[in-house]
């Protein structure tokens, strides 16, 4: 059979690894891309938002959407491309999920509720109604409350309320309020095979939305429990096939009684860099594995284990106007290895809305845990990229 694909959401590994892969295939993107990606036969713009609302063929020509070719398969590239993508798989009567599966791993109301359903645990959380008041949420909840919307992610809009009359102004339809958990996040990349995981590795994120590590630094009994949770959520799920990122809560202070915390659950690539740091720390390119687990062709044996430990610093110092730019370098950071800096003197930074958004990063890489997380910590205190405010 031959494939070809259509990306929803455009990242340029995605696009490398069908074009060495020798797939043709098509982009559609909110923004035109500076650069024309390899290989590829079409670029099309055009607003998810519509395209999310499509219902045929007709519709998708009528907002400019006429692919030259049908797909066989719709993959999205970003978290603003699952939703266009399962509309896309549908109209074109390519690959997909069940639409209830769509709805529970992007839908954070759902979700919860269908795994609570299912004895997941995880923090407690209250869905907005038009009667619920703050004073509710908070003896239902305690302060302070984390108030998200229901569909974003990579911690857009997300605000931790720390009393009552805030609480009150965040009140909203399509939000979600979360108890707040005092404790270390992390994530877990899993490659699903026939209802079957392949590989896992877990992430440890050093610093929230700013850096993290692969493979984690826990005790081999931490990892055994994430892993089991890990199970336990995709079998609930019934996820057949895909690459998933979830999201937990680590099992110390408040939450020994009850053991590690599911956060969220994404049926997509994972942010952060956590690509290429698996990239590195295993040896093996997941791009194209995640290529060939979304189109059903086989994959290779993974590696259980890492052959190195690996990290990354996302760099944004707020919004403002560069000031200076000083490229870090190994005699500061002996596991340095890779720096990379999108901006210059003079250039204007915008406020940072999300884990995808940063104006560069470095890459640490070594045998030795403790070596990546010395040169981590001290990134982390380092200025890069400064700004006048």
């Amino acid at each position: 059979m031959s494939h070809y694909i259509l990306i929803t959401g455009y990242r340029q590994q995605l696009a490398k690894a069908i074009c060495e892969l020798g797939i043709p295939y098509a982009v559609v993107t909110e923004k035109p891309l500076k650069n024309t990606p390899t290989g590829v036969d079409e670029v099309i713009v055009a607003p998810f938002s519509e395209i999310s609302k499509a219902q045929d063929e007709a519709g998708l020509k009528a907002m400019g959407v006429s692919l030259k070719q049908t797909p066989t398969h719709v993959i999205a590239g970003t978290e603003a491309g699952v939703f266009p993508a399962a509309v896309l798989r549908r109209i074109y009567l390519a690959r997909r999920s069940t639409k209830s599966l769509l709805i529970r791993c992007t839908d954070k109301m759902a979700m919860k509720k269908y795994l609570r359903s299912h004895q997941i645990p995880m923090a407690g959380f209250v869905t907005h109604s038009k009667e619920l008041t703050a004073d509710e949420l908070v003896i239902e909840l305690g302060l302070p409350v984390v108030v998200k919307d229901r569909k974003n992610s990579g911690g857009r809009n997300v605000v931790i309320a720390k009393t009552v009359d805030e609480l009150q102004t965040l009140l909203a339809p399509q939000r979600l309020y979360e108890q707040f958990v005092d404790a270390a996040e992390g994530s877990i990349e899993s490659f699903v095979v026939g209802g079957e995981i392949i590989f896992s590795n877990l992430t440890e994120y050093h610093t929230n939305k700013v850096s993290n590590i692969v493979p984690a630094g826990y005790t081999s009994t931490e990892k055994a429990r994430i892993e089991a949770l890990n199970v336990q959520v995709i079998k609930a799920l019934n996820i057949k096939w895909g690459l998933t990122h979830l999201e937990y809560y680590r099992n110390k202070g408040q939450l020994q009684a009850k053991g590690d915390l599911f956060g969220e659950v994404a049926l997509r690539p994972p942010g952060g860099y956590i690509m290429e740091l698996i990239k590195r720390a295993y040896d093996f390119d997941p791009w194209a594995v995640f290529v060939k687990v979304e189109l059903g062709l086989p994959v290779a044996e993974l590696p259980a284990v890492a052959k190195r430990v690996c990290g990354t610093v996302l760099l944004h110092p707020g919004a403002g106007i560069v000031s200076k730019v000083s490229l870090p370098t190994t005699e500061d950071f002996p596991t340095l290895a890779k720096v990379t800096i999108k901006v210059k003197q003079g250039d204007h930074i915008e406020p940072r809305q999300g884990v995808g958004e940063d104006v560069g990063y470095c890459i640490f890489s070594a045998e030795k845990y403790t070596e990546v997380r010395q040169d981590i910590d001290k990134m982390c205190q380092a200025t890069p990229v400064q700004i006048d405010h």
